[in-house]
């Protein structure tokens, strides 16, 4: 939990989390960390890449 600390933390705004994830991932591109298939195919599809984990394994995934 120490090395999240050092990450920077943004704000985002609305009232669906995922739809303010692919606004910010549009805008200023990025890396979301996911399962959720929807996100991911929505995410990559705005041309931003995705972390998650498969098969005890983390994956990056990119458009």
């Amino acid at each position: 939990m120490d090395l999240i600390k050092e990450y920077k933390k943004i704000h985002l705004k609305g009232t669906n989390v995922d739809d303010a994830l692919v606004s910010y991932v549009k805008k200023n591109g990025g890396i979301i960390a996911t399962i959720d298939i929807a996100l991911k195919n929505r995410i990559k599809e705005t041309g931003g890449s995705v972390l998650s984990i498969a098969n005890d394994k983390i994956v990056l995934e990119s458009k």
